[in-house]
């Protein structure tokens, strides 16, 4: 038995009565002894636990007690069998606060290494190739906006970097069409981007940096690697966490693909894309007779100049200049890799 405030609904009223149970009912006494109602234990509803909070009884016509002795209702509630939620259980106890928190936090980890890459590839795969193409003109006029000036390079030059470059024979790719524009690269430095739809931008400093040769073969044939994979548009939705997931589960991806020209400014490929770029530089390479050791020299050269260029660049400077380091990440276990793929041919 236990003491409660009850209310009838017919007024505000708070009346002290007692609650007991007893052959399956629950069974209010008054003041007075009298018994005011009774009324079977399925049709009562019992509030969850709140640790300073009086327990509500609720009966089936509104009507509820308020109880605030916890310790004497709980044993009436294990008299009966009643067990709480696991809700419940879990608002009263640390430990398993603790777990849910922890939980969610491996949740969140999940999220952020496997599903929002996994959710970022599914919606870059789903971009129709005419809307990729109109994303890649979107990015190219925002590079064009100051970014980037107009190429210094010879023609005749250009021209024979873009036939060597249509002369390879790679995997098909009847998504995307490929041209290579030059530009100067100002703040971006030696750079090549690959654009959405297949156009890749190679700066003037690029060609100077590493020549025309089979090195820039290769590091085209990479650029190409990221065009076929969709790697930029991935890493675009990725930046915009909600953006693609949102995108995937409800079908609009306008408010995102308004995003990818600001967020390809800004991108840096993952390890994981550069391996995959890197691979298909390796195939297209070997596929067409070309040294592989070129490509690996090429991406020496960009790392050696990029050494020399942080050792004299002032502090204050360090934000002031990209370079192909940028939006490729390279190491030298990447480097390591592409000549090991020499060895093994």
């Amino acid at each position: 038995m236990v003491a409660a405030q009850y209310f009838d609904t017919r007024s505000s009223r708070a009346h002290p009565v007692m609650l007991t149970v007893r052959d399956g009912h629950a069974i209010l006494h008054g003041a007075d002894g009298l018994e005011l109602r009774r009324a079977p234990l399925a049709s009562v509803r019992v509030s969850e636990r709140i640790k300073r909070g009086p327990r509500l009884v609720t009966f089936d016509d509104g009507a509820y007690c308020e109880i605030a002795d916890h310790a004497a209702f709980d044993a009436i509630l294990a008299a009966t069998g009643h067990r709480e939620g696991l809700v419940s259980r879990a608002q009263n106890s640390w430990r398993l606060t603790g777990l849910a928190l922890g939980g969610l936090v491996l949740f969140l980890v999940f999220s952020y290494e496997y599903l929002l890459p996994w959710a970022a590839a599914l919606v870059a795969r789903t971009i129709p190739a005419s809307i990729e193409t109109q994303l890649g003109r979107a990015t190219l006029d925002s590079l064009d906006q100051g970014m980037v000036a107009p190429s210094t390079l010879p023609s005749a030059q250009q021209q024979r970097i873009r036939n060597d470059f249509a002369a390879l024979r790679r995997p098909d790719d009847p998504d995307h069409d490929y041209q290579i524009l030059f530009r100067q690269g100002k703040r971006l430095g030696a750079n090549a981007l690959a654009l959405p739809g297949g156009t890749i931008v190679v700066t003037d400093e690029l060609v100077k940096a590493i020549g025309s040769g089979p090195g820039m073969m290769g590091v085209l044939a990479h650029e190409a690697g990221h065009v076929t994979q969709r790697h930029g548009l991935q890493q675009a939705f990725q930046a915009s966490t909600a953006g693609a997931l949102t995108a995937y589960f409800l079908g609009d991806v306008s408010s995102l693909l308004a995003a990818v020209p600001a967020a390809m400014m800004s991108m840096r490929y993952s390890r994981e894309h550069e391996r995959e770029a890197d691979a298909f530089a390796v195939e297209v390479m070997r596929d067409n007779h070309l040294p592989v050791s070129a490509f690996a020299d090429a991406l020496q050269q960009l790392e050696d100049a990029h050494g020399r260029s942080e050792a004299r660049k002032p502090a204050a400077d360090e934000d002031d200049e990209a370079s192909f380091f940028s939006s490729h990440p390279l190491t030298r276990e990447r480097i390591d890799a592409i000549r090991q793929q020499q060895l093994l041919r």
